[in-house]
Protein backbone atom coordinates (compact mmCIF):
# COMPACT_ATOMS: atom_id res chain seq x y z
CA UNK A 1 0.00 0.00 0.00
CA UNK A 2 1.55 3.17 -0.71
CA UNK A 3 1.28 6.08 1.60
CA UNK A 4 0.45 9.77 0.98
CA UNK A 5 2.70 12.49 1.95
CA UNK A 6 0.99 15.32 3.31
CA UNK A 7 1.69 18.67 1.50
CA UNK A 8 3.48 21.65 3.04
CA UNK A 9 0.38 23.45 4.00
CA UNK A 10 -1.35 20.37 6.11
CA UNK A 11 2.30 19.55 7.22
CA UNK A 12 2.23 23.09 9.03
CA UNK A 13 -1.07 22.43 9.96
CA UNK A 14 0.43 19.12 11.51
CA UNK A 15 2.88 21.00 13.28
CA UNK A 16 1.38 23.71 14.74
CA UNK A 17 -1.52 20.94 16.08
CA UNK A 18 1.31 18.89 17.49
CA UNK A 19 2.75 22.15 19.02
CA UNK A 20 -0.34 23.13 20.89
CA UNK A 21 -0.97 19.86 22.21
CA UNK A 22 2.44 20.01 23.81
CA UNK A 23 3.17 16.62 21.99
CA UNK A 24 6.13 18.49 19.89
CA UNK A 25 8.09 21.99 20.05
CA UNK A 26 6.97 23.87 16.72
CA UNK A 27 10.01 24.49 14.52
CA UNK A 28 9.73 28.17 13.73
CA UNK A 29 11.22 27.35 10.67
CA UNK A 30 8.16 25.36 9.61
CA UNK A 31 6.47 28.82 9.51
CA UNK A 32 7.99 30.16 6.82
CA UNK A 33 9.99 27.50 4.53
CA UNK A 34 10.19 29.35 1.49
CA UNK A 35 11.61 32.57 2.40
CA UNK A 36 14.94 32.50 3.89
CA UNK A 37 16.51 34.40 6.19
CA UNK A 38 18.31 36.88 4.05
CA UNK A 39 21.87 38.01 4.76
CA UNK A 40 22.15 41.33 5.96
CA UNK A 41 24.49 43.69 4.12
CA UNK A 42 27.57 44.84 5.75
CA UNK A 43 30.79 47.40 5.20
CA UNK A 44 27.98 50.19 4.16
CA UNK A 45 28.30 52.00 7.18
CA UNK A 46 30.06 55.28 5.18
CA UNK A 47 27.76 54.98 2.13
CA UNK A 48 25.65 57.93 1.70
CA UNK A 49 22.11 57.22 3.00
CA UNK A 50 20.73 57.17 -0.52
CA UNK A 51 22.99 55.23 -2.02
CA UNK A 52 22.95 52.50 0.90
CA UNK A 53 19.04 52.45 0.48
CA UNK A 54 19.44 51.74 -3.05
CA UNK A 55 21.77 49.21 -2.35
CA UNK A 56 19.76 47.67 0.52
CA UNK A 57 16.42 47.78 -1.87
CA UNK A 58 18.17 46.11 -4.80
CA UNK A 59 19.52 43.30 -2.66
CA UNK A 60 16.64 42.45 -1.47
CA UNK A 61 14.42 41.97 -4.69
CA UNK A 62 17.86 40.15 -6.37
CA UNK A 63 17.47 37.92 -3.11
CA UNK A 64 14.13 37.30 -3.79
CA UNK A 65 14.68 36.50 -7.48
CA UNK A 66 17.36 33.81 -6.63
CA UNK A 67 15.10 32.43 -4.65
CA UNK A 68 11.94 31.69 -7.27
CA UNK A 69 9.91 34.28 -4.92
CA UNK A 70 8.88 36.11 -7.92
CA UNK A 71 5.46 38.61 -5.99
CA UNK A 72 8.19 38.96 -2.89
CA UNK A 73 10.47 40.51 -5.85
CA UNK A 74 8.04 42.49 -7.73
CA UNK A 75 6.75 43.72 -4.79
CA UNK A 76 10.45 45.33 -3.63
CA UNK A 77 10.41 46.98 -7.11
CA UNK A 78 8.60 50.25 -5.76
CA UNK A 79 11.41 50.41 -3.11
CA UNK A 80 13.91 49.99 -5.54
CA UNK A 81 12.39 52.75 -7.95
CA UNK A 82 11.95 55.31 -5.72
CA UNK A 83 15.64 54.92 -4.27
CA UNK A 84 17.05 54.57 -7.92
CA UNK A 85 14.81 57.45 -8.80
CA UNK A 86 16.75 59.69 -5.65
CA UNK A 87 20.44 58.89 -7.24
CA UNK A 88 19.12 60.02 -10.62
CA UNK A 89 18.01 63.32 -9.49
CA UNK A 90 21.32 63.59 -7.66
CA UNK A 91 23.21 62.63 -10.53
CA UNK A 92 21.26 65.58 -12.86
CA UNK A 93 21.66 68.19 -10.09
CA UNK A 94 25.65 66.99 -10.14
CA UNK A 95 25.92 67.44 -13.83
CA UNK A 96 24.04 70.83 -14.00
CA UNK A 97 22.83 72.79 -16.59
CA UNK A 98 24.99 73.56 -19.50
CA UNK A 99 26.41 76.90 -19.83
CA UNK A 100 24.85 78.99 -22.74
CA UNK A 101 27.81 80.86 -23.32
CA UNK A 102 32.09 81.07 -22.55
CA UNK A 103 34.00 78.57 -22.60
CA UNK A 104 33.45 75.38 -20.97
CA UNK A 105 34.84 75.29 -16.98
CA UNK A 106 38.21 73.26 -16.75
CA UNK A 107 37.95 70.07 -15.32
CA UNK A 108 40.73 67.43 -14.29
CA UNK A 109 41.02 64.03 -16.16
CA UNK A 110 38.96 61.41 -14.88
CA UNK A 111 40.92 58.69 -12.72
CA UNK A 112 41.78 55.46 -14.38
CA UNK A 113 39.74 54.03 -10.91
CA UNK A 114 36.57 55.79 -12.55
CA UNK A 115 37.23 54.62 -15.82
CA UNK A 116 37.46 50.94 -15.11
CA UNK A 117 34.39 51.32 -13.08
CA UNK A 118 32.08 52.60 -15.32
CA UNK A 119 32.70 49.95 -17.94
CA UNK A 120 34.72 52.83 -20.16
CA UNK A 121 37.42 51.15 -21.95
CA UNK A 122 40.56 53.34 -22.11
CA UNK A 123 40.63 53.57 -26.10
CA UNK A 124 36.96 54.82 -25.93
CA UNK A 125 38.04 58.25 -24.15
CA UNK A 126 37.77 61.58 -25.84
CA UNK A 127 38.00 65.17 -24.83
CA UNK A 128 35.80 66.31 -22.39
CA UNK A 129 31.70 66.62 -23.41
CA UNK A 130 30.66 70.25 -24.78
CA UNK A 131 27.55 71.29 -24.30
CA UNK A 132 25.73 69.56 -26.89
CA UNK A 133 26.47 65.99 -25.02
CA UNK A 134 25.98 67.57 -21.98
CA UNK A 135 22.14 68.45 -23.03
CA UNK A 136 21.79 64.78 -24.06
CA UNK A 137 22.98 63.56 -21.24
CA UNK A 138 20.55 65.45 -19.43
CA UNK A 139 17.62 64.32 -21.27
CA UNK A 140 18.83 60.35 -20.85
CA UNK A 141 18.91 60.67 -17.26
CA UNK A 142 15.32 62.56 -17.39
CA UNK A 143 14.42 59.28 -19.98
CA UNK A 144 15.55 56.60 -17.07
CA UNK A 145 13.67 58.17 -14.63
CA UNK A 146 10.02 57.89 -16.90
CA UNK A 147 11.59 54.09 -17.82
CA UNK A 148 11.48 54.00 -13.74
CA UNK A 149 8.09 54.07 -14.21
CA UNK A 150 7.03 52.15 -16.40
CA UNK A 151 8.82 49.36 -14.66
CA UNK A 152 7.38 50.10 -11.42
CA UNK A 153 3.96 49.48 -12.89
CA UNK A 154 5.11 46.04 -15.30
CA UNK A 155 8.23 45.04 -13.38
CA UNK A 156 10.95 43.89 -16.10
CA UNK A 157 13.64 42.22 -13.47
CA UNK A 158 15.97 41.78 -16.22
CA UNK A 159 15.58 45.83 -17.34
CA UNK A 160 15.55 47.23 -13.86
CA UNK A 161 18.77 44.87 -13.04
CA UNK A 162 20.62 46.58 -15.90
CA UNK A 163 19.37 50.02 -14.94
CA UNK A 164 19.94 49.93 -11.50
CA UNK A 165 23.79 48.61 -12.02
CA UNK A 166 24.44 51.77 -14.23
CA UNK A 167 22.74 53.93 -11.29
CA UNK A 168 24.15 52.78 -8.70
CA UNK A 169 27.77 52.68 -10.95
CA UNK A 170 27.42 56.39 -11.65
CA UNK A 171 26.69 57.25 -7.72
CA UNK A 172 29.32 55.74 -6.61
CA UNK A 173 31.90 57.07 -9.23
CA UNK A 174 30.48 60.38 -8.34
CA UNK A 175 31.34 59.77 -5.13
CA UNK A 176 34.56 58.71 -4.86
CA UNK A 177 35.79 60.75 -7.57
CA UNK A 178 33.75 63.72 -8.14
CA UNK A 179 35.91 64.61 -11.84
CA UNK A 180 33.97 61.53 -13.30
CA UNK A 181 31.49 63.82 -13.64
CA UNK A 182 33.12 64.00 -17.06
CA UNK A 183 32.76 60.01 -17.67
CA UNK A 184 29.11 60.52 -17.48
CA UNK A 185 27.39 61.22 -20.35
CA UNK A 186 29.62 58.35 -22.44
CA UNK A 187 28.55 55.83 -19.91
CA UNK A 188 24.82 57.04 -20.90
CA UNK A 189 25.42 56.82 -24.24
CA UNK A 190 27.33 53.17 -24.20
CA UNK A 191 23.59 52.51 -21.93
CA UNK A 192 21.48 53.95 -24.37
CA UNK A 193 23.27 52.08 -27.20
CA UNK A 194 23.10 48.75 -25.21
CA UNK A 195 27.34 48.19 -25.95
CA UNK A 196 27.55 45.23 -23.56
CA UNK A 197 29.06 45.77 -19.95
CA UNK A 198 30.76 43.08 -18.05
CA UNK A 199 28.60 44.40 -14.71
CA UNK A 200 25.37 42.89 -16.09
CA UNK A 201 25.99 39.52 -15.80
CA UNK A 202 28.05 39.62 -12.49
CA UNK A 203 26.37 38.31 -9.39
CA UNK A 204 25.15 41.11 -7.11
CA UNK A 205 28.05 40.55 -4.31
CA UNK A 206 30.70 40.62 -7.68
CA UNK A 207 29.14 44.10 -8.22
CA UNK A 208 29.07 44.91 -4.30
CA UNK A 209 32.66 44.28 -3.97
CA UNK A 210 33.53 46.64 -6.93
CA UNK A 211 31.52 49.21 -5.35
CA UNK A 212 33.06 49.09 -1.91
CA UNK A 213 36.24 49.30 -3.25
CA UNK A 214 35.35 52.42 -5.02
CA UNK A 215 34.70 53.89 -1.71
CA UNK A 216 37.39 52.76 0.83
Amino acid sequence: MSSIVPGPKKKLEEEITAARSGAKPLDASALSPSAPRQEQLTGLDDFPESLRTAIEAEHTRLTALETNRRKTADRAVPAVVESLDALLTQITDHLGKPRLFGKPTAVSEPTAEATELLGIPSGDLDTSPGRAEHRTALRTLKQLRAQLKDLETTPDHDRLTRLSTLTIRLSVALEATPDSATLIPLALTRFTQAIPDPQWTQTFPEKLATWKQALT
